[in-house]
């Protein structure tokens, strides 16, 4: 199956904590490939893609912040019109519901894709199938 790991990390909303987040990474020789953040008054959910997910997690455990790992469907389309919503269409017509999903560019002419389904499995399929190139943790890794 092509699931790709995504690191949740639970921080504080207050100044700089992205910043500090971010330069445990740096410091760490990690780097990131996407991100995406949601945040409320009091705390924010950053959600990453990053090289190197084992060696990501550890440091930021050993800084003490509380994370979750999650598998994620991540894929790469054309950037052109429709593209996106070609995915979303095979999704939809094989009963995949999609909690969120966040972009990132990957190379010329191309977008990658980060999107949390309901039924990994069930997407995993109905991808290949419609034909929506698929990445793997070693694709993301060598960006």
């Amino acid at each position: 199956m092509a699931n790709v790991r995504q690191i949740s990390v639970f921080i504080e909303n207050k100044i700089n904590s992205l910043g500090t987040v971010l330069g445990i990474l740096k410091k760490n020789g990690i780097n990131l490939r996407a991100m995406s953040i949601a945040d409320t008054r009091d705390f924010g959910i950053l959600r990453l893609i990053v090289n190197d997910t084992d060696k990501a997690c550890e440091v930021l455990a050993q800084s003490e912040y509380a994370l979750n790992v999650s598998d994620v469907v991540a894929v790469t389309i054309p950037d052109k019109t429709g593209a996106l919503s070609y995915v979303l269409d095979i999704l939809g017509a094989n009963g995949v519901n999609v909690e969120y999903l966040y972009v990132f560019m990957s190379g010329q002419a191309q977008v990658s894709i980060v999107i949390r389904v309901d039924d990994n499995e069930k997407a995993n399929k109905a991808l290949k199938s419609g034909g929506v190139v698929q990445l793997t943790e070693n694709d993301i890794a060598a960006m």
